[in-house]
């Protein structure tokens, strides 16, 4: 069992240095990044690549957004004192 958890943890040293040692690539050297590079010819996203219009909840659907909802049966809020600020005052600070 315990030569089985050594060969595991150094497998697990050996591919986690791997990546971390991995070389990054330089996206300077693409076509992209030269200044005569004309974006308007890149092909427009289609399928998976395209936002959706909203990502906003569709609350129509709901418990509140029926007629039988009794509005007059909800909690009322808890009325809150405004705290006193906590801003720092900077004029007192002295640089390093």
């Amino acid at each position: 069992m315990k030569m089985l958890t050594s060969v595991t943890l150094s497998a697990l040293l050996v591919f986690a240095s791997a990546s971390a040692f991995a070389e990054k690539p330089d996206f300077s050297k693409t076509n992209a990044a030269k200044a005569s590079y004309d974006f308007s010819q890149n092909k427009p996203a289609t399928g998976n690549q395209l936002q959706r219009g909203s990502s906003q909840h569709d609350f129509s659907k709901t418990l509140a957004a029926t007629s039988q909802y009794d509005f007059s049966k909800n909690r009322s809020a808890v009325e809150t004192k405004p705290k006193p600020s906590t801003q720092h005052d900077f004029s007192k600070t002295t640089a390093f």
